[in-house]
């Protein structure tokens, strides 16, 4: 990946991955085969915890503790809460469901179980108040999953572990065209739900991760990079059609749109797409797509049985999930984000070692350089290094990790391995100009 050049052009493809599952949700429902979205986050989310996961391998290990912690902070808060709030309105608003029919759905979703119910045909009563959780099922797998896949395998030989996973692809990729092109279910629950056939991004975003960061196939990659307009381009054209009795298809044909979009935003983040992909409302939109997720289908929900499929419940839908996404986003999901990452010890060393490194190489460093915002689990400071070699806490810095020209690559990388993996693409180097003032 690359070193200098913002890559938050990775939060508007997540704006784009939530604009198109939203599209399938609305009480309109503009989009039949909107949850292609969901193809687009779990592709995104193979590239960058694996790039966030191969950096700690450079340097060490993986702390495997260290990653769960994170994503936990990174996903419960937000997701208990909206499963207690649901919990409330079935109770309250559903007298046909028994006690029970209410809290095995919950506990599901709580446990990270909901696909391996779906996928088993084992549907819940409750259906579409769990149901979506399905998806972070499948991703918490792979959390689960792919951290002891990298410490076994890529340490022993990178080639060789991009290799075995390009093997797992091409076995997702068939069993997909398969199921695909040999029969014709709505919404086939092992198409669907399965989580090898959603290994299929998962994995492609792994790979990606690897290649980009070694910079195998580099011509080959410069030659994708400027296809990734028309890729975006043909996401919403997919996701308009209805292939709901075959969903595996719409996951490849989704799997290879998003790689080339991801590969134009990475390699190109300067160009007209990741420009557009960098505003700050697709931004917004990106950072907020966890909780715009957890929280629109119970305002679908309400919304439908208040207004039906019209436009205005369209409208008053979007009114609610935006304020309950907000709120969740700025009074649960941030705050306790903050409180989970900061617990052990060792996270508190790491980030005690993290300052001093990018202190040393700032007095090393020319004069104007001097400057460095740094981002550690739980803290943010501005290191100044003045005259008399003194290392100086300018203040708290909510922001990103900012590195000028004197922080050598590996401290970055450091630096970069030690935020959570939706930081990732936020870490910048930019040019002197920008270094001493807050990201945009």
């Amino acid at each position: 990946m690359h070193d200098r050049g913002s890559l938050t052009g990775l939060d508007g493809l997540r704006g784009v991955a939530i604009l198109l599952v939203l599209g399938q949700h609305a009480p309109t429902r503009p989009l039949i085969d909107g949850f292609v979205g969901v193809t687009v986050f779990f592709c995104l989310s193979g590239f960058l915890i694996t790039t966030l996961l191969v950096r700690e391998l450079e340097h060490g290990t993986i702390d495997v503790r260290g990653f769960y912690r994170r994503r936990v902070a990174r996903l419960c808060p937000g997701l208990a809460t909206v499963v207690a709030v649901t919990v409330v309105v079935l109770l309250l608003g559903r007298r046909d469901l028994g006690v029970g029919q209410v809290l095995a759905p919950a506990g599901a979703a709580t446990t990270y179980t909901t696909s391996l119910f779906d996928w088993t045909d084992h549907v819940f009563a409750t259906k579409d108040y769990f149901n979506y959780t399905w998806s972070l099922s499948v991703e918490e797998q792979f959390y689960l999953l792919w951290p002891c896949a990298l410490l076994w395998g890529y340490r022993r030989g990178p080639r060789v572990f991009a290799a075995l996973t390009a093997v797992l692809v091409a076995t997702s990729l068939a069993l997909n065209l398969f199921l695909g092109l040999t029969r014709a279910v709505k919404y086939d629950q092992h198409e669907y739900f399965g989580s090898d056939t959603n290994a299929l991004p998962l994995l492609i975003g792994c790979l990606l991760a690897i290649a980009v960061h070694h910079g195998w196939f580099s011509r080959t990659v410069r030659l994708v990079g400027p296809g990734a307009l028309p890729a975006l381009a043909l996401l919403p054209i997919l996701a308009s059609r209805n292939d709901t009795y075959r969903p595996s298809l719409v996951t490849v044909a989704g799997t290879g749109l998003t790689a080339v979009a991801l590969i134009g935003v990475v390699t190109r983040p300067r160009s007209a797409v990741g420009s557009v992909l960098a505003s700050r409302p697709m931004r917004w939109l990106g950072e907020r797509s966890y909780s715009i997720y957890l929280w629109n289908v119970l305002a679908r929900i309400a919304m439908l049985a208040w207004l039906g499929h019209t436009v205005v419940g369209d409208l008053a839908w979007i009114a609610a999930f935006v304020v309950l996404a907000e709120a969740s986003f700025r009074l649960v999901e941030r705050p306790m984000r903050a409180r989970l990452r900061t617990g052990s010890g060792r996270e508190t060393s790491v980030d005690v070692v993290l300052v001093g490194a990018v202190a040393e190489e700032l007095r090393r460093g020319p004069e104007q350089d001097r400057t460095a915002d740094v981002v550690g689990p739980g803290r943010r400071e501005r290191l100044h290094v003045g005259a008399d070699q003194r290392v100086r806490c300018a203040r708290p810095y909510d922001g990103v990790v900012i590195d000028p020209p004197g922080v050598e690559r590996s401290t970055r990388r450091v630096v970069a391995a030690s935020v959570g993996a939706e930081d990732v693409d936020r870490v910048t180097c930019p040019d002197h100009a920008h270094a001493d003032r807050p990201p945009a």
